[in-house]
């Protein structure tokens, strides 16, 4: 019964979070093929409380540059592969990694993370360039991680 309620209270809050995101943003971020940094950092800077949920991509983006979470030579517009992206998840979310992953914090071992607990395809490729649904996907999974780490 516990595991149950405290299932049904994250499921709440995630729901909560995602609907209280501008559904202009997340509109945009859908419908990108090819998504860039600016647009991968909203929903986890939002998350990570790093800026307020009226923030532009461009400052989402730079709160994200700012606590490290990526390398400050990438540009708002380069896109991102898979493996960047589940960094930058994993960073904000706090989700506790591997061997490997806890002591490089690495976007190879966060990809690495994400495939051995099959969240993502088998066919994906931590080189490959994430679309808008790959970005709203990977970030849902997220709390099915921390679902898992909070038993």
């Amino acid at each position: 019964m516990k595991k149950f309620i405290s299932f049904f209270a994250i499921a709440l809050l995630a729901s909560l979070s995602v609907c209280a995101q501008s559904s202009e943003q997340l509109s945009k971020i859908l419908k990108s093929e090819k998504v860039t940094f600016a647009e991968a950092s909203y929903l986890p800077a939002i998350y990570a409380k790093l800026v307020p949920e009226e923030a532009t991509e461009e400052e989402t983006f730079k709160a994200l540059q700012d606590n490290g979470y990526f390398n400050s030579s990438i540009s708002p517009d380069s896109p991102v592969a898979l493996d960047q992206l589940c960094n930058i998840y994993m960073k904000a979310f706090g989700i506790k990694g591997g061997l490997f992953y806890s002591l490089f914090k690495s976007p190879r071992y966060a990809f690495k993370e994400f495939k051995a607990k099959a969240l993502l395809p088998t066919e994906a490729d931590p080189s490959m360039v994430a679309s808008g649904r790959d970005s709203l996907d990977i970030f849902n999974c997220c709390f099915e991680i921390i679902e898992g780490e909070e038993k």
